[in-house]
């Protein structure tokens, strides 16, 4: 048993879509599908798609979800918190650069300390405010990776000066990742390259000057 994890970055914003799988079932989830649908679609039919499931509302990560649930005919999951967002008219003029489609609302409501259930795999949410209001991280424990969405990126944190930020909500959901988990974590962050908790506890900038 194991997790197949296929991090494909797509759009101008480079945003990293995930497909988890189960190498037992293969069954898959597709994490943030925000642009790029085909690329998507092409990765991720190989496994037997039963979800999409989305770390925060902005359109960069949300802008595919239409076009990718509608291929796998498959349940949309995200937090409550920012259902608002996929509906805020601010982003109306983005949504052209990336070429958004309007997002469906969401089949099921993400919550805190759930376990999402792909195959033999469970990834638990952590719901983790603070770049948005609803943003989740997913932890696969047993593989020790962390898809941590805009929460954190190696050698920076998420943005909270965007609608729904909260600078207070981010240094609380920090600190709560730093303290939870184990420092070979790996983290799979929403943009650009890939981490680990150790690393950043050491290294990152945003934590050493005292942000937790």
């Amino acid at each position: 048993m194991g997790a197949v994890i296929e991090v494909i970055p797509v759009g101008p914003l480079a945003v990293n879509c995930s497909v988890v799988a189960d190498d037992n079932t293969g069954k898959a989830v597709i994490i943030d599908p925000g642009a790029d649908a085909e690329r998507i679609i092409e990765v991720a039919r190989e496994f037997e798609v039963v979800g999409i499931v989305n770390t925060h509302g902005h359109i960069d990560h949300v802008g595919q979800v239409k076009r990718v649930k509608e291929f796998f005919d498959v349940p949309f999951y995200l937090h409550r918190e920012d259902v608002y967002l996929i509906k805020d008219e601010i982003w109306s003029g983005f949504s052209a650069y990336i070429n958004a489609e309007p997002c469906p609302e969401p089949d099921e409501f993400l919550e805190d300390g759930i376990e999402i259930e792909v195959g033999d795999l469970k990834m638990r949410v952590l719901h983790t405010p603070g770049h948005t209001p609803g943003l989740c991280c997913f932890y696969i424990e047993e593989e020790s990776v962390l898809i941590a969405g805009d929460l954190l990126f190696k050698g920076s944190v998420g943005r909270t000066d965007l609608p729904g930020g909260d600078p207070e909500k981010m240094r609380r959901s920090l600190e709560r990742v730093f303290t939870e988990l184990p420092d070979e974590t790996l983290v799979i962050c929403g943009h650009y390259e890939e981490t680990t908790i150790g690393h950043e506890r050491k290294f990152n900038p945003y934590l050493r000057g005292g942000l937790m």
